[in-house]
């Protein structure tokens, strides 16, 4: 099987990949990272929460800023970062005690301007484009996960999270990218957000297509560079990673390339599993997918009481029955195709949601994995900026790790086949069957 990278890989010790299990060991490993960080601490996510635990979390980084001199960098989505609850809190207002050591950075896609940033409301306002790397980096060290700095994320949500340890090439190239898309975007300045003062295009009142070709430029910069310094490594190793991006909105598609790649594969004695919270595959996946590879593939998504969404309020509780139809008819494609082979299941744990995504295939005593932030759908393909790491590794030990993490997503599973869309939990109420279409390429 071909999973050549676009990017050259970095040769790791296999005892330096931890693979955490839990979402409480995710908050417990981040508070430690920040009370040992020695010079650089990077934050990356969608948002950072209001509650509790997230105060928890910046008021470590605040007592780790008293100790030592470090660099705090937190990027974060600027319609989500500033988002305000009931109670007028925002991640914005939960970061105010280090902003004033701290860069806090929010990217905003030019993509919403105009008459639409003006008339569509917050929440909806989404749906047009984000910044969704989960990238957490404590010197050199690399936390990778679909996870946002959230307290659902730190309790009842399962998720993927692995942890690259003294990995320098790999902090250093997510460090820049976090800085080049921060340095790009918006900047909390004295209670104020305003243009970071890098950004010599306002992101959406400067023209959408300049913006994206100056980020487009700068991401590029900091991808050749890397490039630069990994060309002449010769090492021998059991294991490599490769760091991934995906911003379909600036041109850059590596994520998107390495996939078609794996998707066509040939190989009847491949097995490869893909799990994903919202599946929603684009056309050219599916059609790889059920018309060119031949390998057994099984895709674990959530149910829809695992759905993040299963309840929720106004328009979004229409999300989980819109994954539903769009499962229903990913099957249906799948019978016309006669590929036996391909098997859909849904994640159920009472009390839990399911957020991970990833992708495993084995092949002739070798593995990978994909973990990051990606979910393989239409927004991660063309509207959000995303990171990955794959990992691909003929070590026994850590292979064997890799399907024990895999397994324990599946304990809480079962098909979901006819059959089971046929239960009322996916009922998919008239207007869904209506709009799927419309808003497909926005989930």
């Amino acid at each position: 099987m071909d999973i050549s990278s676009e990017m050259p890989g970095i040769p790791i010790d296999s005892s330096n990949i931890e693979i955490l299990e839990t979402p409480t060991l995710f908050y417990a490993k981040l508070l430690e990272l920040v009370s040992k960080t020695e010079r650089r601490l990077a934050l990356s996510s969608l948002y950072l929460g209001e509650g509790e635990l997230e105060k928890k979390l910046v008021s470590t980084i605040q007592e780790r800023l008293n100790q030592k001199d470090i660099e705090v960098t937190v990027l974060l989505d600027y319609l989500r970062g500033t988002r305000r609850s009931s109670d007028g809190e925002s991640s914005v207002t939960v970061l105010k005690p280090i902003s004033d050591r701290a860069k806090v950075f929010l990217y905003h896609t030019p993509e919403l301007n105009g008459i639409v940033k003006r008339i569509l409301p917050q929440r909806a306002d989404e749906i047009v484009g984000l910044q969704h790397m989960k990238l957490y980096i404590f010197d050199d060290n690399v936390l990778i996960s679909g996870a946002n700095l959230s307290d659902s994320y730190f309790t009842d949500r399962t998720d993927r999270w692995y942890l690259f340890k003294n990995c320098k090439p790999l902090a250093d190239f997510f460090h820049e990218i976090v800085h080049t898309v921060g340095d790009s975007s918006f900047i909390v300045h004295e209670d104020q957000v305003v243009p970071s003062p890098k950004c010599d295009v306002h992101p959406y009142l400067g023209g959408s297509q300049s913006y994206r070709n100056l980020l487009k430029q700068r991401v590029e910069n900091v991808i050749n560079k890397y490039r630069e310094s990994r060309e002449n490594d010769k090492t021998v190793s059991k294991t490599w990673i490769y760091p991934i991006l995906q911003m379909g909105l600036l041109g850059i598609h590596q994520e998107y390339n390495l996939l078609n790649k794996i998707f066509a594969t040939k190989e009847k004695d491949l097995k490869m599993t893909m799990a994903s919270g919202y599946f929603n595959f684009i056309t050219d996946y599916e059609d790889l997918i059920l018309n060119e590879g031949t390998y057994q593939l099984d895709i674990l998504t959530a149910s829809p009481s695992a759905n993040g969404f299963f309840e929720s309020k106004g328009f979004s509780k229409y999300i989980p029955p819109l994954y539903s139809k769009i499962s229903k008819q990913f099957l249906s494609k799948q019978r016309s195709s006669n590929r036996m082979d391909v098997r859909m299941h849904q994640y159920f744990k009472e009390g839990w949601t399911f957020h991970a995504k990833g992708l495993w295939t084995e092949h002739n005593n070798k593995m990978m994995t994909l973990v990051g932030s990606s979910n393989y759908g239409y927004r991660s393909v063309h509207r959000d900026l995303e990171a990955q790491v794959m990992v691909v590794t003929s070590d026994q030990k850590l292979m064997d790790r890799l399907r024990n993490e895999k397994d324990r997503l599946f304990e809480c599973s079962s098909l979901l086949d006819v059959v089971a869309l046929q239960q009322p939990e996916h009922h998919i109420p008239p207007i869904v069957r209506v709009i799927s279409r419309l808003v497909r390429s926005f989930l």
